[in-house]
């Protein structure tokens, strides 16, 4: 099969480098440009460290301090990311935002410090939990110059599947023509309608993604 991958750097290489490991060609075209933003750690005390994003991980910065408290993480992809930019103590929620920040509060978290980017998924915290959030990265969309022919366009966030959509009318490629996967059932709500084929993960993780495309890496 052929992919295009629209997943930033560096997960994209990743991705397309897993894909072609399995024999499958690859276009890879990121739809997002990630880069650091200067910030100041607020003051604490803060239980527990909040990532939602790999990035988040990457770019931060975070001194021993903050890398000395428990690490909470959606996926493990972002669990991974953590552990390799120095956190220990990394515990992770299978599933959305809202299932991390409901694990923080049924762990006694009160005080949980979040390192994100400047674009949020919406939360209702439940009582007794406190968030103070600290943007440490940004994610610039950038333009689709082209669609090859593929046979799937796999997409990773709300934000770039829409902007994929939008991308698509702008220069004329029509949906009806492209078969595309979404990491999440929110995520391929965001892509919008008229796709030839839609299809959205069982999981939010890229081996459910893969798999909703009928492909296995493993």
């Amino acid at each position: 099969m052929k992919f295009l991958v629209t997943r930033p750097s560096p997960g994209g290489e990743a991705t397309a480098a897993r894909l072609r490991h399995a024999g499958h060609d690859v276009v890879l075209t990121p739809l997002l440009a990630i880069e650091a933003v200067p910030w100041t750690p607020p003051d604490g005390p803060h239980d527990a460290v909040m990532l939602t994003s790999a990035a988040a991980a990457r770019l931060s910065g975070a001194d021993a301090k903050l890398q000395g408290l428990p690490c909470f993480t959606v996926g493990s992809a972002t669990a991974a990311a953590a552990q390799a930019s120095g956190w220990h103590d990394v515990r992770t929620a299978e599933g959305d935002v809202q299932a991390l920040v409901d694990q923080l509060a049924a762990t006694g978290m009160g005080q949980v410090l979040h390192l994100a980017g400047e674009d949020r998924t919406p939360v209702t915290l439940p009582p007794g939990l406190h968030v103070t959030t600290a943007i440490v990265y940004r994610a610039v969309l950038q333009p689709l110059p082209a669609v090859p022919a593929v046979d799937w366009v796999l997409l990773y966030s709300s934000r770039t599947a829409g902007h994929f959509g939008a991308e698509c009318d702008r220069i004329g490629k029509a949906r009806d023509g492209l078969s595309i996967a979404a990491i999440s059932p929110e995520v391929l709500t965001a892509a919008g309608p008229g796709w030839r084929i839609a299809v959205a993960a069982a999981a939010p993780n890229e081996e459910a993604l893969l798999a909703a495309t009928g492909v296995s890496c493993q």
